[in-house]
């Protein structure tokens, strides 16, 4: 808080001497009239809604996309100031991961196929089915308390202006992948349209596992046999393919009268890409730490649909109907050699999994402007979606020997070798209705205040059945498709187990419901300064539930998190020139556990290897936010900005193995912690002729993008911490000393302490856009080692993120009439490799250097696409 303290009125003072008195929305124009009078109005209008928002905000549009070559709002985002993504998937806004953000579409939340987070991925979205992007970093009472990071806000394309149909379509090469030696099994006929055709269900005879006690021998025996499945279980070698992708758009304008008009925009698209990934993958951890090689190769499959339909009336009235759909499918085969730490014996693990990730979403939302009413306007919006995750028939299939001169036999020791089915189903239900009154109490005033209401329910099972019987000697040396033959699972003598035990749930469902009030007023006070004032008041109930798939009866509830707040919210601009401007901000925000934070069962990241649990004890966040940024336009689309940011966080929640004698990764709430940071942003266009003479420049710009952002957040461990004890007979709270769990003053999870982007492209009068677009991160910790005694603890893995350095072309083309657009790419131009190392702390003593815990080669991408506009 010092430095902020120093440097806000620094700002404010340096921008207040620079000022000159002036009106800040009209318009810089010198013109000569008839007697040859001089009218000077000082100012510009740059009409663009980053300037003209209350809020401290970035936007993105559909020229930002093609311009990048970005392909899903994932990859656009990292290029925001500010902003970097994780995983591909999840946004980290200002340091804070994807639990302190939100996403929504068209003003709606989305619900959440992913079981370690309540949060959208945001790589199921095409850019293709988005119009433009909000990106908030300062909290406005209309949007959900849940406002840490910030707020990304989708936009679907609304009524076209005029009719098109567009096809599409792309393909792409790999370096470390395309045409080079993969990992393949067989699977299902369907797999490559994204679905399982049903070959992966859990097996009836298998559910006949569930009873507890003595399971009688001809179910045994049945639901050994069961288990005989060629198509997922044998792995061969292969050249895995190029990568291809299609997609068709289209939009109608319909007219039915000079009053009435309607139209429709539909969206279908598919890609098809593989990914070999070759690397290393090391744990580090109080019990089961390992060493380990591994080769996989990954099939993903997306379909995404869109259509949206809207009518609107005298332009007053506007009604739209959306609805989307988008899917993710992953297919994998993988085999990693692991020698664990004091076991001279090493292991050899096949294992095939197929995931599915769906997020459908129905919204129903309409505006009414109404001129008799003082210009009142009403919006209203309303959505039902569901998000599914489905993984069947995960298989591992583990084989060992004790000598590397010997060949690996199967092995059913410790559960190594298993059959897992998990699913997970998230509904999400949502309302609201907004009132915005602009009025003249002898300055301009616009008063808004609405309502909202959602409710997300989450149910998660999961069903691991584990080889453990005794296998005859004579085929554990055999191939795969031998020890799992029908001859041999029919054997005399139990195989298989349904693994449950007490204090390991394979169940929860979890609920939360929020009703939320606010009211706000857009304050014009006088031509240099705008106030925008107000708070939100919430009522949310959030509670999780558990229960085992063999006593179905015996449900663990935990305590509830009920709790109202009221947020505030206050945003100061003064505006002493059209061109500049100085915004201030103050609020208070929260951000809720998720589901999987607060569930106790169990949940393996098949990305990492990392086994998770939640903590059902865990508290809300509650957050200070303090920002100030001082922004300069000078034409459209072009500006620089400095701002500052603070935050002042009760009961963080942090990522850590809280105990040595664990390898699983819960979750905890720290007391505290403070995050500071500035952000810097330059956009600017430059018309090469005036810079340069040669006539071959005449026509072209350059188009130039930086942004820059220091983030630096300390936890605190002065306080105490909860942890969960979970033993057989259930789970249970503990409360220690916070010094006892964290390292005071450490870096918060997630956080990068520097972000940087830049873009650098050529505009010609043939509408040719030539980008070099770059974006790094610096290192972030995935999650805290477990303590070792006071004052020390294991080392934790540090991600370095890859350096991105891509290139686009992107040209029209009339060919015999007809409208064409080429896009050339090439992404990871420096060849960067995903690289996550180990980091001691200073204090463990255990490692030196920085030991792997996971890399691999991601390769550079070559891609071309060609898109036909009738």
């Amino acid at each position: 808080m010092f430095l902020l303290n120093r440097l806000v009125p620094s700002v404010v003072l340096s921008a207040a001497l620079l000022s000159a008195p002036a009106f800040a929305q009209d318009d810089t124009y010198e013109g000569v009239g008839a007697d040859d009078d001089v009218i000077v109005v000082r100012g510009a209008l740059i009409p663009d809604e980053k300037k003209s928002t209350s809020e401290i905000a970035s936007f993105l549009d559909a020229e930002d996309f093609d311009r990048a070559g970005d392909s899903d709002i994932a990859a656009a985002l990292k290029r925001v100031t500010g902003l970097s993504v994780q995983d591909g998937k999840f946004i980290i806004v200002r340091g804070l991961n994807e639990r302190y953000s939100s996403a929504t579409l068209n003003g709606l939340p989305l619900p959440s196929p992913e079981p370690l987070r309540r949060a959208a991925p945001l790589d199921l979205f095409p850019t293709s089915v988005i119009d433009s992007t909000l990106v908030q970093k300062t909290f406005s009472p209309q949007f959900s308390g849940e406002f840490g990071g910030g707020l990304v806000e989708l936009r679907t394309k609304g009524i076209p202006q005029e009719d098109f149909f567009e096809i599409n379509l792309g393909m792409s090469a790999n370096s470390a992948t395309s045409f080079s030696d993969g990992l393949f099994y067989e699977g299902s006929n369907t797999d490559v349209y994204g679905f399982d055709d049903g070959l992966r269900d859990l097996p009836d005879a298998a559910t006949g596992l569930f009873i507890g006690g003595v399971v009688p021998g001809d179910v045994q025996n049945a639901a050994d046999i069961s288990f005989e499945q060629k198509k997922t279980l044998l792995i061969s070698n292969d050249d895995a393919p190029a990568n291809g992708k299609g997609s068709i758009a289209l939009g109608k304008k319909f007219y039915t009268d000079g009053d009435l008009s309607a139209g429709t925009v539909l969206y279908v698209g598919y890609d098809n890409d593989w990914q070999t990934r070759e690397g290393t993958r090391n744990r580090i951890t109080g019990v089961n730490s390992y060493g380990s090689d591994f080769l996989s190769t990954r099939q993903e499959v997306s379909l995404a649909g869109l259509s949206s339909s809207a009518i609107e009336f005298n332009q007053d009235h506007s009604v739209q109907l959306t609805g989307l759909l988008v899917r993710k499918s992953l297919k994998q085969a993988d085999i990693s050699t692991r020698s664990f730490s004091g076991d001279e014996r090493q292991f050899r693990t096949e294992s095939t999994d197929f995931i599915e990730r769906q997020l459908w979403q129905a919204q129903l939302n309409g505006t009414h402007l109404f001129p008799d009413l003082a210009d009142l306007e009403v919006a209203w919006k309303a959505s039902y979606g569901q998000a599914d995750r489905d993984q069947p028939y995960r298989r591992e299939t583990s084989f060992v020997r004790t000598d590397p001169s010997e060949d690996y036999a199967f092995t059913t020791e410790e559960g190594r070798s298993n059959i897992d089915f998990r699913s997970l189903q998230d509904e999400n239900t949502a309302a609201g209705i907004d009132f915005t009154l602009p009025l003249d109490l002898g300055t301009r005033v616009t008063f808004k205040f609405g309502g909202a209401y959602t409710q997300t329910d989450r149910s998660t099972a999961r069903r691991l059945f584990e080889f453990r019987g005794a296998f005859p000697e004579e085929v554990v040396g055999s191939r795969a498709d031998v020890i799992f033959s029908d001859e041999v699972l029919g054997l005399t003598g139990p195989l298989v187990r349904f693994a449950s035990t007490a204090g390991e749930p394979d169940n929860f469902e979890g609920t939360l419901e929020v009703a939320a009030a606010y009211a706000s007023a857009d304050i014009e006070m006088g031509p240099y300064l705008r106030a925008n004032i107000g708070g939100r008041f919430e009522d949310s109930s959030q509670e999780v539930a558990t229960f085992l798939t063999r006593s179905p009866e015996t449900v663990s509830v935990f305590d509830p998190i009920e709790e109202q707040y009221f947020l505030p919210a206050a945003t100061l601009t003064w505006i002493p020139t059209g061109n500049f401007q100085v915004r201030g901000g103050f609020s208070k925000t929260l951000t809720r556990p998720q589901f999987r934070e607060l569930s106790p069962s169990i949940f393996t990241d098949p990305d990492t290897d990392t086994v998770f649990v939640g903590n059902p004890f865990l508290k809300n966040t509650e957050i200070e936010n303090y920002d100030i940024r001082a922004e300069w336009y000078f034409r459209r689309g072009e500006f620089a900005t400095i701002g500052l940011f603070y935050k002042d966080m009760t009961n963080p929640i942090e990522d850590a193995i809280l105990s040595t004698e664990s390898d699983r990764t819960s979750f905890v709430n720290a007391p505290s912690a403070e995050l500071y940071g500035v952000e810097v942003e330059f956009e600017k266009n430059v018309d090469l002729d005036q810079m340069l003479d040669a006539a071959f420049w005449s026509g072209k710009q350059l188009v130039f993008k930086t942004n820059y952002t220091y983030t630096n957040g300390e936890v605190s461990a002065d306080g105490s911490v909860i942890v969960p004890q979970i033993s057989g007979q259930g789970v249970t709270a503990s409360e220690r000393a916070a010094e006892a769990q964290l390292l005071d003053g450490s870096r918060l999870v997630g956080l990068s302490e520097h972000l940087f982007n830049i873009q650098l492209g050529i505009e010609t009068e043939y509408n040719t856009k030539v980008t070099l677009a770059g974006n790094y991160a610096s290192e972030r910790t995935l999650f805290r080692g477990a303590p070792i005694s006071a004052g020390r603890f294991l080392p934790s893995p540090v991600e370095q993120p890859p350096i991105s350095l891509d290139f686009v072309v992107d040209q029209p083309l009339e060919i015999a009439g007809g409208e064409y657009n080429l896009t050339l790419k090439i992404q990871n131009l420096l060849n960067s490799a995903y690289d996550v190392f180990y980091e001691d702390n200073g204090n463990s003593g255990i490692i030196t250097g920085q030991p792997v815990f996971q890399e691999y080669d991601l390769g550079r991408t070559y891609s071309i696409s060609v898109k036909r506009t009738f």
